[in-house]
């Protein structure tokens, strides 16, 4: 699917991981199914692609993450850095600016 809402997810993957962090640290599953409860499953985000994107993040110092064993399997859980909640404010200030533009435009009429 190559429509709008596909361009508009690949678009703000990243806004949506460190919203769903800013309050506590998930690991990967964990956080595929937060964000999908947080967007009434409007936003999945495939496994597949989410864990390269947490790798991403880490190596910009937008995460931390670290490890531990639970019921005899290793799982990474990932936090919000205070690198990732600069960007975080910022993806907020743009997305409300982007939004106060798009109701000028008449956008949110339907």
């Amino acid at each position: 699917m190559n429509g709008p809402m596909a361009q508009l997810r690949k678009g703000t993957t990243t806004l949506i991981v460190l919203s769903a962090l800013r309050k506590r640290e998930l690991y990967g599953y964990g956080l595929c199914k937060e964000v999908a409860i947080l967007s009434k499953g409007l936003f999945p985000i495939q496994q597949g692609s989410l864990y390269p994107l947490l790798h991403a993040m880490e190596e910009e110092g937008l995460l931390a993450s670290r490890r531990q064993e639970v019921r005899g399997r290793e799982r990474r859980y990932y936090r919000i850095k205070p690198r990732g909640r600069q960007l975080l404010a910022e993806f907020q200030r743009e997305w409300r600016f982007l939004s106060k533009f798009l109701d000028r435009l008449g956008c949110h009429k339907a």
